[in-house]
């Protein structure tokens, strides 16, 4: 119990400072500050700051899709599921915690090895993120066979490029119509959407 602990604090403490202060930035020092754990004690459960590192994009990937679930079953009688869905995709890709994922993935560009370490563990999360999508659309997922893995892909880049985007410039009223512009498509495509 105490091991668990001490992993989860160390998870959270490196995801706050990759999401403050950047990939770059997120150094043992201030991780091991940040979790209240020596470094002997952060080197005792993760062999390498990249091992830590991979472990929090899965972390964070988890704790994404839990959240994600709840909340849409949660909302599901009072939206429209297709728009719900989409809307709570753009919710979660703006999280705060996914942030630590563009950081990690921003670094992994120019990083080979953590690249090479993230790529199962992104794999996975993008095939739980179709999994789940077909779990809380079926209709949908049924309509479109195939081509089903590629619209949850397509929407989730989407919203990736468009959190991107924002860093940067925030344009409220071409964000607003772009969730109603994707429902559309879909709808048009598929009428099951409906």
């Amino acid at each position: 119990m105490r091991r668990e602990g001490t992993i989860k604090k160390l998870l959270d403490a490196a995801t706050d400072v990759l999401i403050e202060l950047g990939y770059a930035g997120a150094t043992v020092q201030k991780i091991c500050a940040r979790a209240g754990v020596s470094q002997g004690g952060l080197f005792r459960h993760f062999a390498t700051t990249e091992a830590l590192m991979v472990a929090v994009g899965e972390h964070v990937g988890n704790k994404l899709l839990v959240h994600y679930q709840r909340e849409f079953e949660r909302l599901r009688e009072r939206e429209e599921p297709l728009l719900l869905a989409l809307r709570l995709v753009r919710d979660h890709c703006r999280s705060r915690d996914n942030q630590a994922w563009y950081e990690l993935a921003v670094a992994a560009r120019t990083n080979a090895t953590l690249r090479k370490s993230l790529r199962p563990i992104s794999a996975r999360y993008h095939e739980n993120i179709e999994r789940l999508a077909r779990q809380l659309l079926p209709d949908l997922a049924a309509a479109l066979g195939p081509s089903f893995p590629v619209l949850v892909d397509t929407i989730v880049s989407i919203f990736d490029g468009e959190v991107i985007h924002r860093f940067v410039l925030e344009n409220p009223a071409v964000e607003s119509a772009r969730l109603e512009l994707l429902s559309g498509l879909v709808r048009h495509l598929v009428p099951v959407a409906r």
